[in-house]
């Protein structure tokens, strides 16, 4: 299942839109709410069930179509740049709700994001992709202390990280301008 940014029904509300595809799978609208609420819950809007989309905040929004992916229970989740539109703070919020949504629900997540803060706050493995696409030129393990939340960003481990990854990329791009060249 793969999740897209504000992909919202704007004629249905929060709770309608969260429930969505359980309705589409023929689930009993009783069930189907009961379901969408936990996840509502789940990412802190429980009181916003009744809310268009138009009424809501970005980040709330990223929140609504995050629980509506989870709702219909994927095995795994493809998150592609879901915070790049949004502000540092609400970025850094939603980026701390995403790891307690991941500790959770236990499901899996494929996180693609070109910000490395990002990518080791939030991953257990971090993959870097060469200048040709689909090449995996790095894969690392990362061993940052859990529960993970901005504060992580100031060791000096998450520092050595950052600096292993930011070496590789600046590899990358520069092989890639000498190809061009």
């Amino acid at each position: 299942m793969v999740f897209q940014q504000y992909a919202l029904f704007p004629w249905m509300t929060v709770l309608e839109n969260v429930a969505f595809g359980l309705k589409l799978r023929g689930i009993a609208k009783k069930e189907r709410h009961e379901i969408a609420q936990k996840y509502i819950d789940m990412v802190g809007l429980q009181s916003f069930e009744d809310a268009f989309p138009k009424a809501l905040s970005g980040g709330m929004r990223q929140r609504v179509s995050i629980a509506r992916v989870l709702a219909n229970d994927p095995d795994v989740i493809l998150l592609d740049e879901p915070f790049a539109a949004l502000d540092a703070m609400t970025r850094q919020v939603l980026q701390e709700q995403l790891i307690r949504i991941y500790e959770q629900s236990g499901k899996t997540i494929v996180f693609i994001t070109h910000s490395i803060d990002e990518a080791l706050l939030l991953s257990t493995r971090v993959i870097v992709l060469g200048s040709k696409p689909g090449k995996v030129v790095q894969d690392i393990p990362n061993d940052l202390p859990h529960p993970r939340n901005a504060s992580v960003q100031l060791s000096p481990r998450f520092n050595e990280l950052k600096a292993q990854i930011w070496d590789t990329v600046q590899h990358e791009v520069q092989k890639s301008l000498e190809a061009r060249a």
